[in-house]
């Protein structure tokens, strides 16, 4: 039996965002009006419930769609805005609403909540992505960096976002077209930044230039990728390269496309942590 969600009442906006969002899980989402709701709640596994600014009927229609007693036992959230949760919270139980979520809504947060309320287990999202792709860039970026700098890196981890945004310093980023399209990225902070491009340069920490740094972290994303071309050319994962790009400053984004989910590696390299972030999905399967 799939997973069952209703949005009720939601604006055209916020209900694609939220669609959005959940298309991240194997969910049937049905839109509802309130009046459909209050017959059907007892239906749906979880209820995602738009609660308006400024409305004196919310909390009456909020208390409609739970008065069946199976009803109860379903999950509500309410989606609004700061004025709205405000309003919320002074007038509702702490048993109306499972959670409220605040627009505008942030995918990482959204997403983790989601998945705890749907009862979903999927390790962060990628036991249902097909992650085949990513061990040639597990491999790229530890044989990468082991002989250009002689630095050995761990990976010490594997997560799912529905963004490209980044904490770290500086990335290198690049473009993916072909067969399958999309981007890679690797993020450091300053320090070990510096530290790599000086030993793939052999010199002194701090005789390094801003320039040496922008130009090695650039060259470092050619090799990881062209490293990850190579192992996937007979593939459907199979890319071409473009020319690579060095943002610095953060935090950053590196570039997404909509509604694809971005794997994110993390290594640590001499104790620090750094990521390698890849979103890349063949052209055939993209909606």
């Amino acid at each position: 039996m799939s997973t069952a969600v209703a949005l009720i009442d939601f604006p055209r906006l916020q209900e694609q965002i939220a669609s959005r969002l959940l298309a991240e899980y194997n969910v049937e989402i049905t839109r509802l009006s309130h009046s459909e709701a209050a017959a059907r709640l007892d239906m749906f596994n979880l209820a995602l419930f738009f609660w308006p600014d400024a409305c004196a009927e919310a909390a009456e229609r909020l208390n409609q769609l739970r008065s069946k007693e199976e009803a109860k036992k379903v999950p509500v959230v309410l989606v609004t805005s700061e004025m709205g949760k405000r309003n919320a919270e002074s007038v509702l139980g702490p048993e109306m609403a499972a959670d409220i979520l605040v627009t505008p809504l942030q995918p990482y947060i959204v997403s983790k909540k989601l998945a705890g309320l749907l009862g979903v287990k999927k390790d962060n999202g990628t036991s249902r992505l097909n992650v085949s792709y990513i061990n040639p860039f597990i491999e790229a970026t530890t044989d990468t960096l082991k002989q250009m700098a002689g630095i050995e890196c761990v990976r010490t981890g594997l997560t799912l976002r529905m963004d490209g945004n980044t904490t770290g310093f500086i990335s290198g980023t690049m473009g993916l077209s072909g067969p399958a399209e999309g981007f890679v990225s690797v993020t450091f902070n300053d320090l070990l930044a510096r530290t790599i491009v000086c030993r793939m340069l052999q010199v002194q920490l701090g005789e390094e230039t801003d320039d040496d740094i922008q130009d090695g972290v650039g060259e470092l994303m050619n090799m990881i990728a062209g490293h990850a071309k190579a192992e996937l050319v007979h593939t459907e994962h199979s890319f071409q390269l473009s020319l690579p790009n060095v943002i610095v400053g953060g935090p950053h984004s590196v570039g997404h496309l909509r509604g694809v989910p971005v794997v994110v590696i993390e290594f640590t390299a001499e104790g620090v942590p750094f990521e390698v972030m890849v979103c890349l999905i063949p052209r055939k399967n993209k909606a």
